[in-house]
């Protein structure tokens, strides 16, 4: 009987221990905490027109006069910007634009059609793009991105059944790995000239009553490392662009500001 006792609550115990296990569900956000579906660098970036063959498109030649859009915020960041101003040689001049999430109200009502809502993105980037020519860029860097989040319990899961033990036991391993992307377009024509993306990824322990606080702490230093990436794969491509300018026409000035 006893042992029978035993197993039973081995048993119990395994099945606990199993389920505290579980990996959470994934969470997935924007870049920018207000980039979310339906507002996404996809949906702006499918929107483009080409006027011109992608063969026949002038390559940009630095120094640019660059603007620089993230898709769901007022500005973009600011380490994106500060990294694009760095190097003259590459980036005349910065000025960042706003991009802002829609309304939370947008709805789809089968009932009364007047109230449906529709985005008309390829109108909106032409708007991007006669805002940037406005303040006197030649190209707009429009970007944008996703993280996603996820939560696994590990061994030490059992200590979460007491106050003490939830409290500073890291028992949950937080993860993150995130995607950004981006297109510099020529404001003149609407056409894209060069795309760019950046991944990374972090991980993090957490006692389980701080397992929230700290994933948004991960995941907001994987948004400024993401931001970061992409700003140095664009300065890498221009780079490159500029290095093919001087090849080709050695004796020839680059144009004016």
């Amino acid at each position: 009987m006893k042992l029978k006792i035993k197993m039973k609550t081995a048993t119990q115990l395994a099945i606990t221990l199993a389920a505290l296990l579980i990996t959470t569900g994934c969470e997935t956000t924007g870049l920018s905490q207000r980039e979310r579906p339906g507002v996404t660098y996809p949906n702006y970036i499918l929107s483009l027109q080409p006027n011109q063959p992608q063969d026949t498109r002038t390559k940009p030649v630095p120094p640019l006069r660059l603007a620089v859009a993230q898709v769901g915020e007022p500005a973009p960041a600011k380490n994106m910007l500060e990294k694009l101003e760095a190097d003259h040689a590459l980036v005349n001049s910065v000025v960042g634009l706003p991009v802002p999430a829609e309304e939370q109200d947008r709805s789809f009502n089968p009932r009364d059609l007047k109230q449906n809502k529709s985005d008309n993105y390829s109108a909106k980037m032409q708007s991007i793009c006669h805002l940037a020519q406005s303040v006197g860029a030649d190209y707009v860097f429009v970007f944008g991105g996703n993280i996603d989040s996820w939560q696994d319990g590990n061994a030490l899961k059992v200590f979460d059944f007491t106050i003490v033990g939830a409290a500073i036991v890291p028992s949950t391993k937080i993860r993150a790995e995130g995607r950004a992307a981006g297109a510099l377009i020529e404001t003149a024509t609407g056409d894209p000239v060069l795309f760019v993306n950046a991944e990374a990824k972090s991980s993090t322990t957490s006692p389980s009553y701080q397992a929230d606080g700290r994933n948004n702490t991960l995941k907001a230093a994987l948004r400024d490392e993401l931001t970061s990436r992409l700003a140095d794969a664009l300065r890498k491509q221009l780079a490159d662009y500029n290095r093919i300018a001087d090849a080709r026409t050695p004796n020839e000035p680059h144009p004016a500001p």
